[in-house]
């Protein structure tokens, strides 16, 4: 029996953590490097497991954009599955009735911008290079379509040969997986987007429960302010987007472009990210402007009347109305967030720098109260900062002497006041 029970005893000491392990698991330092060490493994396998994880991300961004109207549907009165299937029968009816009316006219305007490219390049040799010669002194050139022909031709020899035929086939056997993975993605993120749409109140109840009971109200106080800011941002965007095409389609077809509608429907769409709109769409509109009409001065103040009215329109009466300050950003902040965006993310960062801009602001916004309720910035030692929180000037040195002056004036009346009180 004693045996046995130091066995035991031995036993017990090896699985109990000695009071040395006990002090180094409670150091905060190593809570902390414990934690940075977890959360960095954690954004590791993220990034190894990138291609599974973005549908998944794709189909909760979509779920989060059509919550909003499943939730206005189910309150009629269907059950939830039956409101999500309609949501998704109405985006594909409206998709149909985009592809069968645009897609022909603009389909047809390829075909005749297509066809107006050798008149293209008939005006530019004979009236646009000339021009350039003449009036910056420099020696003419010409574009000539047989070396052009002959420069892709050769390149099409030199890097496609017969000799790396094997290469080439693997290249395409690539790209056809590719493109099948592509295409199955797509596919696969209207099904999970389905699944979440259909869990969504159960998984906004499952990620409220778990967060920490002192922080609750703060974050889901947070978590409220940053969903009213992008669902307005996203509503009033795609309206702005619409409307904005729409203007420049009109415009450019009423005076007589023929490629307008195109040219007008993907300056709208080019909207999405602030200032390529315009940009894109006087461009294009301009070549065009040369392909049908030559020279023609008139046109082209046509051309920049439409988009200045676009313009606007734009500045005066979508933006105000539609979307107002809902991002709380100057023009410059904005121009930062789109360029920031496409450094590190590419055209997607341009697409989503707008909205992650709005989230930084609401963040930032709770940040600074913080900070002007915390001891660093003084709100303990005054208590009264928060209930004005307007700057306190100091006196001027005019203010000053006025002050000086009168505590003088005051001590010289009372002295004299005392002396004569004194004499009597």
């Amino acid at each position: 029996k004693c045996y046995f029970m130091k066995n035991i005893i031995f036993l017990l000491k090896i699985a109990t953590p000695q009071r040395r392990d006990r002090k180094m698991m409670q150091d905060p330092m190593l809570k902390r490097i414990f934690i940075l060490a977890g959360i960095v493994f954690f954004l590791w396998l993220i990034y190894l497991l990138l291609p599974v994880v973005l549908p998944f991300v794709t189909a909760f961004l979509v779920a989060y954009l059509l919550s909003s109207l499943v939730t206005s549907i189910q309150k009629i009165g269907l059950p939830r599955w039956l409101a999500i299937a309609v949501v998704f029968i109405l985006m594909m009816i409206t998709l149909a009735l985009f592809a069968w009316y645009i897609v022909p006219m603009i389909w047809a305007q390829l075909i005749y911008a297509r066809d107006h490219i050798p008149e293209m390049i008939t005006w530019i040799n004979n009236v646009f290079l000339p021009w350039v010669a003449d009036t910056f002194n420099v020696d003419e050139m010409e574009i000539n379509t047989d070396e052009m022909s002959k420069i892709i031709m050769d390149y099409i020899q030199t890097n496609y040969s017969m000799d790396n035929i094997q290469a080439t086939a693997l290249q395409l056997a690539q790209s056809g997986l590719n493109f099948i993975q592509i295409g199955g993605t797509f596919l696969l993120v209207p099904i999970i987007a389905f699944y979440f749409l259909l869990d969504w109140e159960k998984m906004l109840v499952n990620i409220r429960r778990s967060l920490p009971r002192p922080l609750e109200p703060s974050i889901v106080n947070i978590a409220k302010e940053c969903h009213e800011v992008l669902g307005a941002f996203v509503k009033g965007q795609f309206l702005v987007m619409l409307l904005l095409g729409l203007v420049y389609a009109v415009g450019l077809q009423l005076i007589g472009l023929e490629v307008g509608l195109i040219i007008g429907m993907v300056a709208g769409l080019a909207s999405i990210i602030p200032y390529l709109g315009f940009m894109v769409g006087i461009v294009a509109a301009v070549i065009a402007t040369f392909l049908q009409f030559g020279v023609d001065w008139w046109q082209l103040a046509l051309v920049g009347l439409v988009f200045l009215v676009g313009q606007g329109v734009e500045g005066y009466i979508l933006q105000p109305f539609l979307l107002g300050d809902k991002i709380g950003l100057s023009p410059v902040a904005v121009v930062f967030a789109v360029l920031a965006g496409a450094q590190l993310f590419g055209f997607v960062g341009m697409l989503i720098a707008l909205p992650f801009a709005a989230v930084i602001v609401v963040l930032l916004k709770h940040l600074r109260d913080s900070y002007e309720k915390s001891a660093w910035y003084g709100a303990i030692d005054h208590p009264n900062v928060n209930e004005h929180p307007q700057l306190v000037t100091p006196p001027s040195v005019v203010e000053q002497i006025d002050d000086q002056t009168n505590i003088e004036i005051s001590t010289n009346n009372d002295a004299i006041n005392h002396d004569d009180a004194n004499q009597k």
